[in-house]
């Protein structure tokens, strides 16, 4: 279960950020990639259970999907696809470099006075 470690870092990333003591964190907002392997479900989970006691304890994670997007190392066409691999719709060559989908960025962290 990565989701843990990527919880974890990203409870780091949180507090690195904020720029004084006594905010509370009430929101989280991520964009992760569907190529990148992370379990939305279990990453809330093991965010939920990180943040006891901390400053983004009860902070929803807001989580938005980036679609993996290809580029066809035959006809250069790039394209969205579902799966781990995928056909381009130009040429049908199957795969091609990935150029998103596959990330996990931390957008903005959405914070109030204690």
């Amino acid at each position: 279960m990565h989701e843990l470690s990527l919880a974890r870092d990203l409870l780091a990333a949180i507090e690195r950020n904020l720029d004084r003591p006594g905010l509370r964190v009430v929101r989280v907002n991520l964009s992760v990639g569907s190529a990148s392997g992370v379990a939305s479900d279990s990453l809330r989970f093991a965010f939920r259970a990180l943040a006891e006691g901390t400053c983004a304890n009860g902070a929803e994670l807001a989580i938005a999907t980036v679609p993996a997007r290809c580029r066809c190392a035959n006809c250069g066409t790039v394209f969205d696809f579902g799966g781990m691999i995928g056909h381009c719709p130009v040429c049908a060559q199957l795969g091609g470099e990935l150029v998103s989908g596959n990330e996990m960025l931390l957008q903005a962290i959405e914070v109030t006075d204690v």
